[in-house]
C-alpha cells in the first residue's frame, strides 16, 4: 500500500546514520559482515562432502587476496573522496567568516550613522543565524531551508534600498555591492558542500565488495573447525565503513569540520 522507492530508503538511511553512534555502527556492520561471512560457511559445509569443502576452501584462498585489496582500494577511494569534502566544508566555513568581517567592516564605514547602524543591526541577525542555528541543517545536508536564509534575504534587500537610494555615497556603492556578493558566493559555497555524500553507487559498491570478501572469508575456513579468522576479518570492513561514515557528512560533529570561523566572527559584529 506504501511503496517504498530509492528516492525514500536513501535519505532514511542517512537519517539513520546521524542517529546512530560510532560504536553502534561499527557493531551493526560487524554483525552485518560476520552474517554473510559465517552464512556461506555453513551453507558449504552442510551441502558439501569433505573433498568438495576442500576444493572451496583452496579456490577461495586464490580470490581473496584479489577481494581483499579490491574492497580496500574502494574504501580509500570513498575516504579520499569523504575527507575531500570535510575539507572543503571547513574552508568554505572560513571563506563565509572572512566575507561576513569584510561586509561588517564595509558597513561600519558608511558615513551616515543611522543607516550603518540599520544595516549592521540586520547583518547581526543573519550572522546569528548562520553561526548558531543553521549547523543542524547543515550537518543533516539540508541546505534548503536554513534558518539563515530569512535574515539573508532581509538583509539583502535593506542593503539593496540603501544603495539605491540618494543617502549612499558613489565611493561606497562599489564596495558595499561586491561585499554582499561575496558574502551571497560564500553562503552558497557552505550550503552547497553541506549536500556532498559519498556517491550512491560507490557506497553500493563498497558495501556489495565488502560482502563478497566476507562470503571468501567463510568459504576459506570450511575445512576448520572454528571460524575464528572469519571474526578477525569482518572488524576491518566494519571499521573501514565505519570511518567512511563518519566523514560522510561534512558539517556533523564527528567529522572534525566545524562553524567555529563564522562563531567567532558573529560573535564580533554582535559586540559592535
Amino acid at each position: 500500500m506504501f511503496p517504498i522507492g530509492a528516492a525514500d530508503i536513501f535519505p532514511c538511511v542517512r537519517a539513520l546514520i546521524m542517529a546512530m553512534p560510532l560504536w553502534a555502527i561499527a557493531a551493526l556492520l560487524f554483525v552485518f559482515f560476520s552474517a554473510a561471512s559465517l552464512g556461506a560457511r555453513h551453507v558449504v559445509r552442510r551441502r558439501s562432502d569433505a573433498q568438495a569443502c576442500e576444493e572451496a576452501s583452496e579456490q577461495a584462498k586464490s580470490l581473496l587476496t584479489g577481494m581483499t585489496a579490491t574492497f580496500a582500494f574502494f574504501v580509500g577511494f570513498a575516504i579520499n573522496v569523504t575527507w575531500g569534502a570535510v575539507t572543503a566544508a571547513q574552508v568554505a566555513v572560513e571563506q563565509q567568516a572572512a566575507a561576513l568581517h569584510q561586509m561588517a567592516w564595509e558597513i561600519s564605514n558608511i558615513t551616515d550613522r543611522a543607516e550603518s547602524a540599520a544595516l549592521m543591526d540586520k547583518l547581526k541577525i543573519y550572522a546569528v543565524a548562520a553561526a548558531h542555528d543553521d549547523g543542524d541543517h547543515l550537518a543533516k545536508g539540508d541546505a534548503a531551508n536554513l534558518p539563515s536564509a530569512g535574515p539573508f534575504d532581509g538583509f539583502e534587500k535593506a542593503l539593496h534600498a540603501y544603495v539605491s537610494g540618494p543617502k549612499a555615497q558613489a565611493w561606497q556603492v562599489s564596495a558595499l555591492v561586491s561585499g554582499a556578493s561575496g558574502l551571497t558566493s560564500t553562503s552558497a559555497g557552505v550550503a552547497a558542500v553541506a549536500n556532498r555524500f559519498v556517491p550512491r553507487p560507490l557506497a553500493i559498491l563498497v558495501m556489495i565488495v565488502g560482502v563478497l570478501a566476507s562470503i571468501v572469508m567463510g568459504l576459506t575456513t570450511v575445512v576448520d573447525r572454528r571460524a575464528t579468522l572469519i571474526y578477525v576479518w569482518c572488524v576491518i570492513p566494519a571499521l573501514s565503513l565505519t570511518v567512511v561514515l563518519a566523514l560522510a557528512y561534512p558539517f556533523a560533529l564527528r567529522s572534525g569540520a566545524n562553524l567555529a570561523p563564522l562563531r567567532v566572527v558573529a560573535e564580533q559584529i554582535a559586540a559592535q
